[in-house]
């Protein structure tokens, strides 16, 4: 009996439940800021923290 096979769309869940991460163990800056924006709608404080950091080209550390 053969294997079945598992095809994967890589855009299927993009910025919904797959998380990408770099080999230092961060988010990638796409996923980090898909996070930071769902955050933003629901709590007003991530929400001033986007506003203010829309001048920075890189996201501030999160530690």
């Amino acid at each position: 009996m053969a294997e079945p096979t598992m095809t994967t769309n890589s855009s299927s869940c993009l910025g919904r439940t797959c998380l990408k991460w770099e080999a230092d163990g961060d988010l990638t800056a796409l996923d980090l800021k898909l996070v930071l924006e769902r955050l933003a709608q629901v709590d007003a404080d991530v929400a001033a923290l986007l506003q203010g950091s829309l001048d920075r080209e890189a996201w501030p550390s999160m530690i």
